[in-house]
Protein backbone atom coordinates (compact mmCIF):
# COMPACT_ATOMS: atom_id res chain seq x y z
CA UNK A 1 0.00 0.00 0.00
CA UNK A 2 2.80 2.41 0.96
CA UNK A 3 4.55 1.79 -2.37
CA UNK A 4 1.48 2.99 -4.31
CA UNK A 5 1.19 6.35 -2.48
CA UNK A 6 4.94 6.90 -2.91
CA UNK A 7 4.48 6.52 -6.67
CA UNK A 8 1.61 9.05 -6.66
CA UNK A 9 3.69 11.52 -4.63
CA UNK A 10 6.55 11.20 -7.13
CA UNK A 11 4.13 11.70 -10.03
CA UNK A 12 2.62 14.78 -8.33
CA UNK A 13 6.12 16.14 -7.65
CA UNK A 14 7.17 15.72 -11.28
CA UNK A 15 3.94 17.23 -12.60
CA UNK A 16 4.17 20.23 -10.26
CA UNK A 17 7.87 20.74 -11.11
CA UNK A 18 7.27 20.79 -14.85
CA UNK A 19 3.79 22.41 -14.81
CA UNK A 20 5.05 25.87 -15.74
CA UNK A 21 7.21 24.50 -18.56
CA UNK A 22 4.43 24.84 -21.11
CA UNK A 23 4.23 28.56 -20.35
CA UNK A 24 7.63 29.19 -21.98
CA UNK A 25 8.99 28.62 -25.47
CA UNK A 26 11.45 25.67 -25.50
CA UNK A 27 14.97 26.81 -24.60
CA UNK A 28 13.78 30.34 -23.94
CA UNK A 29 12.85 32.56 -21.04
CA UNK A 30 10.12 34.10 -23.19
CA UNK A 31 6.58 33.24 -22.15
CA UNK A 32 4.23 31.70 -24.68
CA UNK A 33 1.28 33.77 -25.83
CA UNK A 34 -2.06 32.91 -24.32
CA UNK A 35 -4.25 30.87 -26.63
CA UNK A 36 -6.86 33.23 -27.94
CA UNK A 37 -9.45 31.62 -30.13
CA UNK A 38 -10.96 34.30 -32.34
CA UNK A 39 -14.68 34.74 -31.83
CA UNK A 40 -16.39 34.72 -35.19
CA UNK A 41 -18.86 37.56 -35.19
CA UNK A 42 -21.97 36.84 -37.21
CA UNK A 43 -22.58 39.86 -39.41
CA UNK A 44 -25.94 40.23 -41.08
CA UNK A 45 -25.49 40.36 -44.84
CA UNK A 46 -27.73 43.41 -45.14
CA UNK A 47 -25.96 45.55 -42.55
CA UNK A 48 -24.24 47.85 -45.09
CA UNK A 49 -26.55 48.82 -47.94
CA UNK A 50 -25.57 51.43 -50.50
CA UNK A 51 -28.47 53.49 -51.83
CA UNK A 52 -28.23 53.88 -55.61
CA UNK A 53 -30.59 55.24 -58.23
CA UNK A 54 -31.74 52.63 -60.74
CA UNK A 55 -32.08 53.39 -64.48
CA UNK A 56 -35.81 54.07 -64.03
CA UNK A 57 -35.09 56.81 -61.47
CA UNK A 58 -36.13 54.92 -58.33
CA UNK A 59 -33.74 54.42 -55.43
CA UNK A 60 -32.80 50.94 -54.26
CA UNK A 61 -30.68 49.33 -51.59
CA UNK A 62 -27.65 47.83 -53.30
CA UNK A 63 -25.25 45.34 -51.75
CA UNK A 64 -21.73 44.25 -52.66
CA UNK A 65 -20.51 40.78 -53.58
CA UNK A 66 -19.41 40.43 -49.92
CA UNK A 67 -23.04 40.75 -48.80
CA UNK A 68 -24.14 38.07 -51.29
CA UNK A 69 -21.28 35.85 -50.07
CA UNK A 70 -22.33 36.36 -46.43
CA UNK A 71 -25.96 35.60 -47.26
CA UNK A 72 -24.91 32.32 -48.92
CA UNK A 73 -22.34 31.53 -46.22
CA UNK A 74 -19.49 31.31 -48.73
CA UNK A 75 -16.18 33.17 -49.21
CA UNK A 76 -16.15 35.94 -51.84
CA UNK A 77 -13.51 34.09 -53.89
CA UNK A 78 -15.92 31.15 -54.25
CA UNK A 79 -18.62 33.37 -55.73
CA UNK A 80 -16.13 34.97 -58.14
CA UNK A 81 -15.11 31.46 -59.20
CA UNK A 82 -18.76 30.44 -59.68
CA UNK A 83 -19.30 33.49 -61.89
CA UNK A 84 -16.23 32.60 -63.93
CA UNK A 85 -17.53 29.04 -64.35
CA UNK A 86 -20.99 30.34 -65.27
CA UNK A 87 -22.77 28.88 -62.21
CA UNK A 88 -23.86 32.33 -61.03
CA UNK A 89 -24.90 35.08 -63.43
CA UNK A 90 -22.72 38.17 -63.49
CA UNK A 91 -24.05 41.16 -61.62
CA UNK A 92 -26.29 43.39 -63.72
CA UNK A 93 -25.15 46.43 -61.73
CA UNK A 94 -21.63 47.73 -61.20
CA UNK A 95 -20.03 50.85 -59.86
CA UNK A 96 -18.07 52.80 -62.50
CA UNK A 97 -14.56 51.60 -63.34
CA UNK A 98 -11.65 53.52 -61.85
CA UNK A 99 -7.97 53.87 -62.72
CA UNK A 100 -5.47 52.72 -60.09
CA UNK A 101 -2.15 54.42 -59.29
CA UNK A 102 -0.38 52.43 -62.04
CA UNK A 103 -2.83 53.65 -64.68
CA UNK A 104 -4.53 50.25 -64.89
CA UNK A 105 -8.32 50.24 -65.20
CA UNK A 106 -10.06 48.54 -62.27
CA UNK A 107 -13.64 47.38 -62.70
CA UNK A 108 -16.18 48.80 -60.28
CA UNK A 109 -17.69 46.72 -57.48
CA UNK A 110 -20.45 44.31 -58.37
CA UNK A 111 -23.77 45.39 -56.86
CA UNK A 112 -26.92 43.39 -56.14
CA UNK A 113 -30.37 44.50 -55.00
CA UNK A 114 -32.06 43.05 -51.90
CA UNK A 115 -34.58 40.98 -53.95
CA UNK A 116 -31.71 39.41 -55.95
CA UNK A 117 -29.89 38.27 -52.81
CA UNK A 118 -33.09 37.09 -51.12
CA UNK A 119 -34.21 35.02 -54.13
CA UNK A 120 -30.73 33.48 -54.44
CA UNK A 121 -30.76 32.44 -50.76
CA UNK A 122 -34.28 31.07 -51.20
CA UNK A 123 -33.30 29.04 -54.30
CA UNK A 124 -30.14 27.70 -52.60
CA UNK A 125 -32.27 26.70 -49.60
CA UNK A 126 -34.92 25.05 -51.79
CA UNK A 127 -32.20 23.06 -53.59
CA UNK A 128 -30.78 22.00 -50.20
CA UNK A 129 -27.33 23.48 -50.87
CA UNK A 130 -27.40 26.56 -48.63
CA UNK A 131 -25.61 24.75 -45.80
CA UNK A 132 -23.78 22.17 -47.95
CA UNK A 133 -19.98 22.22 -47.70
CA UNK A 134 -19.63 21.74 -51.44
CA UNK A 135 -22.13 22.17 -54.25
CA UNK A 136 -22.09 19.56 -56.98
CA UNK A 137 -23.09 21.82 -59.86
CA UNK A 138 -23.44 18.94 -62.32
CA UNK A 139 -26.46 17.69 -60.35
CA UNK A 140 -27.77 21.20 -59.63
CA UNK A 141 -27.87 22.59 -63.19
CA UNK A 142 -31.50 23.67 -62.61
CA UNK A 143 -30.26 26.07 -59.91
CA UNK A 144 -28.08 27.93 -62.43
CA UNK A 145 -31.03 28.65 -64.76
CA UNK A 146 -33.45 29.39 -61.89
CA UNK A 147 -31.11 32.06 -60.45
CA UNK A 148 -30.48 33.59 -63.89
CA UNK A 149 -34.22 33.74 -64.68
CA UNK A 150 -35.08 35.17 -61.26
CA UNK A 151 -32.40 37.86 -61.58
CA UNK A 152 -33.56 38.73 -65.12
CA UNK A 153 -37.16 39.08 -63.90
CA UNK A 154 -36.10 41.20 -60.92
CA UNK A 155 -33.91 43.42 -63.09
CA UNK A 156 -36.74 43.84 -65.60
CA UNK A 157 -39.07 45.12 -62.86
CA UNK A 158 -36.33 47.32 -61.39
CA UNK A 159 -35.49 48.98 -64.68
CA UNK A 160 -38.96 49.41 -66.21
CA UNK A 161 -40.26 52.96 -66.34
CA UNK A 162 -43.26 53.70 -64.18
Amino acid sequence: MGHMSNSNNAKDFIESTFASLDNYYPGSKRKRREDVTPQKVQVEWDSKPVIKTLPNGTSAEMFTLGALANALGRPIITLRSWMGEGYLPTSPYRLPSTVDKNGKEVQGKRLYTRPMIEVTVELFNKAGVLTAKRIEWSTNRHLITEIAEAWDNIQATETENN
